[in-house]
């Protein structure tokens, strides 16, 4: 027996095999239903995991986590990254799993693809997403160790994770992998009970990356996207990420006229034609008089000094050819 404490300061006790589901379902069928994961001893864990297999320990605290808990969001999140990477390999069979963690305000995955997916491609990569969050099939997990895992993913063609075993992996036993249908992955979760959990979600970009995110290795794609428990709120963050594209300084500062920014001088190096450089002037006088009147005062240093300077700061045996040369 296992004996578990809830937040209201309830203690019950249950069989080892019980899930932080089992215990949603003591409480209530509603409650249960509500579940998305759970938090043992501080750790966020799957619900449907059975506790025994998450601790040795024999009294825990557990916390349910629902929609309305933050933590939740983000698990969430990763389950639907879970749920593109299978969208996308129903849809092109031949793709090279490689990662996709959740991102504050959505998720992306990394996959290596014959096929350049492009923005034409979302609507049938989102049907396919939608078809199986409607299937609501649930998630499994299960280990395997280092050997047997390796041999696992490279039955299913998935050589760029056997790679990542046998080289990015340090052997600390078993190896989890979640399975959901026919789409299995190498993952240490935690996920969603089902993919029904996912109420709204929406593809946003497609950029390129690398393999562990060294240019030397090779180039994948990276499919990035948004989730949410309700489409109000995803909504509410699209609306938000279009104000934000309206107001990019770098959008307004060549609509209006203020500056320019070429990539020969350098990325932010502002080029300020005559209205920004008036605005400029205008906000450099209104802190110099702010200044005055808060008591401060101004002093000046010259842009050049005697090469000693330079030995002290540690600068002159980096520039001495480029810079300090007779």
């Amino acid at each position: 027996m296992i004996q578990i404490k809830l937040p209201d300061g309830t203690v019950k006790e249950y069989s080892d095999n019980s899930t932080a589901l089992d215990v949603a379902q003591s409480i209530g069928e509603r409650l249960a239903n509500a579940v998305v994961a759970a938090e043992v001893d501080g750790t966020i864990c799957d619900a449907f995991r059975p506790l025994k297999d998450i601790t040795d320990a024999k009294e825990i605290s557990l916390r349910l986590l629902t929609e309305r808990d933050p933590e939740a969001l983000g698990v969430m999140r990763h389950s639907c990254a879970h749920i593109m990477a299978r969208a996308v390999m129903r849809l092109w069979p031949d793709i090279q799993l490689a990662f996709g963690p959740t991102l504050p305000h959505g998720f992306y995955y990394d996959f290596g693809l014959e096929h350049t997916i492009s923005e034409d491609d979302f609507p049938k990569i989102e049907e396919e997403m939608k078809k199986i969050i409607k299937d609501e099939e649930p998630f499994e997990r299960f280990s395997l160790d280092r050997a047997e895992a390796i041999s696992f993913v490279d039955e299913m063609h998935q050589h760029s994770k056997a790679e990542h075993i046998e080289t990015g992996l340090a052997d600390h036993g078993q190896l989890s992998f979640y399975r959901q249908g026919e789409f299995v992955d190498l993952c240490r979760g935690p996920h969603i009970p089902n993919a029904g959990k996912v109420k709204a979600f929406k593809l946003l970009s497609i950029a390129g990356s690398y393999w562990k995110g060294d240019a030397g290795n090779k180039p994948l794609q990276r499919l990035y996207g948004t989730a949410w428990f309700s489409k109000k709120d995803m909504n509410q963050y699209l609306e938000q990420v279009e104000e934000a594209k309206r107001r990019d300084h770098r959008v307004l500062g060549k609509k209006l006229g203020l500056f320019q920014i070429n990539p020969e001088v350098g990325q932010g190096l502002c080029l300020w034609l005559p209205k920004g450089a008036t605005i400029r002037a205008v906000l450099e006088d209104f802190i110099k008089v702010e200044l005055t009147r808060l008591g401060y005062q101004p002093v000046y240093s010259p842009h050049i000094g005697r090469v000693e300077l330079y030995e002290t700061s540690g600068h002159f045996p980096y520039y001495r050819d480029s810079q300090f040369a007779p």
